[in-house]
């Protein structure tokens, strides 16, 4: 299991390689996505590390401090507060693996 602690070593590895400062955004959500980082209490490879979801505050407050780029699904409702959850309890490996990175970036 992740833990508070894992996640911080995670998110500061991912503001390491990726800046914000320097790196577009949609380069950064691509890369936080693929460190599992989107969505923490998704399974591995879907954008999450099966964490469970009250540590996404953890990677939230660190990435908000380094001045990462955000999407937060209460400011992006449709797409990744519905459809996402909606792809993972329902779609298929391939419906996933093709639908949920684009939603999240």
């Amino acid at each position: 299991m992740t833990d508070a602690g894992e996640l911080l070593v995670l998110t500061r590895k991912l503001l390491a390689e990726h800046p914000p400062a320097t790196t577009d955004r949609t380069d950064f959500l691509r890369a936080r996505f693929d460190a599992g980082l989107a969505w923490v209490h998704y399974p591995v490879g879907l954008g999450g590390l099966d964490a469970p979801r009250a540590l996404q505050t953890v990677v939230d407050a660190e990435l908000a401090a380094a001045g990462a780029p955000d999407n937060d699904p209460r400011k992006i409702g449709i797409g990744l507060g519905m459809a996402a959850p909606t792809v993972l309890a329902h779609g298929t490996d391939a419906v996933r693996r093709r639908f949920l990175r684009p939603l999240w970036v």
